[in-house]
């Protein structure tokens, strides 16, 4: 089994990158965490996910749900160090 090289797969995968946001979105318009009300991993792997958009060249859609959650893990100390 050979692995494409990580440009390939990253042009493979874009497409679900760029609609995941607007569902998260809508989750987070019902709950204040990823997975609920109370943080857990799900946010620590939605926030690199949501961070590395930026190196990729990916924009992050104006959701304001999605603002709002980012700014409130973001500054968690354990998002800090």
């Amino acid at each position: 089994y050979k692995v494409p090289h990580v440009a390939v797969r990253g042009q493979a995968n874009r497409q679900r990158v760029l609609e995941f946001p607007e569902i998260f979105d809508a989750q987070l318009a019902k709950h204040q965490y990823a997975a609920g009300n109370h943080f857990s991993v799900a946010d620590i792997t939605a926030l690199c996910a949501a961070d590395f958009m930026k190196p990729a060249k990916i924009e992050m859609p104006d959701l304001k749900n999605v603002k709002r959650w980012h700014a409130e893990v973001s500054a968690r100390p354990s998002a800090k160090a």
